[in-house]
């Protein structure tokens, strides 16, 4: 029989994650499949350019379907929905993905570019307040609607698909290299924003966001949204610090991405040292998995699932 924190509940219905492996296999195939097919008409037909930027966060939705579409013939896809998306007794780390973790890592990388890089000017015109009063609405309402969605396949699916058979952090990174091989094609599409990052660094930034990820989400008990929003709040604040005139004038463009792939480096290395490994601040569930990983080889899930 399972056992659970009766607190919190299982991190993922359990008859969604059933196969393991297996499952995270076909979820994986589906993304692709999805991802990939959607971006390829703007690399074939370079006719579509004026479509690229809706047909990026088309093929974006590849994770979602794939999830509900692996929830659904698992029959439990309503369960899974329910759960992923509940926010009860999940506020806190909502806030804590939206808002406080980005806050930290935004200050930080502006302290880091101030001491190894130079000054840094706000934006006066347009003032700079602007964009910071527009933050929580483009966070909350528009960012999330796009590539952040990604997170409802990735941590409601995939991961704890993945831990049915493998430690978390060994889970997470082997997602991480999963998630990083999905965007590749992206490379090829002119309008995508993150065309100007190498693919090491590309590879660098899911390897070091996963297991942040992997432990807003279990965390959260299976609640996908803080995932989703820090998501969210990654995207805008590369926006923001990218974009000229956006919030600083000059932009902290320069090293911009040695400055955040080192920033998530360090983040993704306290919650691993933090949690020793197991990616999640729940004590109680720590302890009980530790207790049952002995008896039955696994770490994301107690056994009986």
């Amino acid at each position: 029989m399972a056992v659970h924190d009766a607190r919190v509940g299982p991190e993922t219905p359990p008859e969604v994650v059933a196969g393991g492996v297996g499952t995270a296999i076909r979820f994986y195939l589906l993304a692709f499949v999805w991802s990939w097919a959607v971006w390829g008409t703007a690399i074939v037909w370079p006719s579509l350019e004026d479509w690229e930027p809706l047909i990026i966060i088309g093929g974006a939705y590849g994770p979602l379907l794939a999830a509900v579409a692996v929830a659904k013939r698992a029959g439990g896809a309503m369960n899974w929905i329910r759960h992923v998306i509940g926010l009860r007794r999940r506020v806190r780390w909502v806030l804590i993905g939206s808002v406080a973790l980005p806050l930290v890592i935004a200050l930080v990388h502006v302290a880091a570019y101030r001491t190894f890089i130079g000054s840094v000017t706000l934006s006066s015109d347009p003032p700079w307040y602007w964009a910071v009063a527009a933050a929580p609405v483009n966070v909350w309402l528009v960012f999330w609607l796009g590539s952040a969605l990604e997170e409802f396949g990735w941590q409601g699916v995939a991961v704890p698909a993945l831990m049915k058979r493998f430690h978390p952090l060994v889970a997470a990174a082997l997602h991480g290299v999963v998630w990083g091989t999905w965007h590749l094609p992206l490379f090829l599409v002119d309008s995508w924003t993150g065309g100007d990052q190498s693919i090491a660094v590309l590879y660098g930034i899911t390897i070091t966001l996963s297991p942040i990820m992997t432990w807003l989400t279990r965390s959260a008990a299976g609640g996908v949204m803080p995932a989703v929003f820090f998501h969210a709040a990654g995207n805008h604040y590369t926006t923001l610090f990218t974009d000229e005139t956006t919030l600083f004038d000059p932009s902290l463009l320069q090293r911009f991405d040695a400055i955040k792939l080192s920033l998530y480096l360090v983040t993704a290395l306290v919650v691993v040292v933090a949690t020793r490994g197991r990616l999640r601040s729940n004590p109680a569930m720590n302890r009980q998995e530790a207790g049952h990983s002995g008896q039955v080889g696994r770490y994301g899930m107690s056994s009986g699932m």
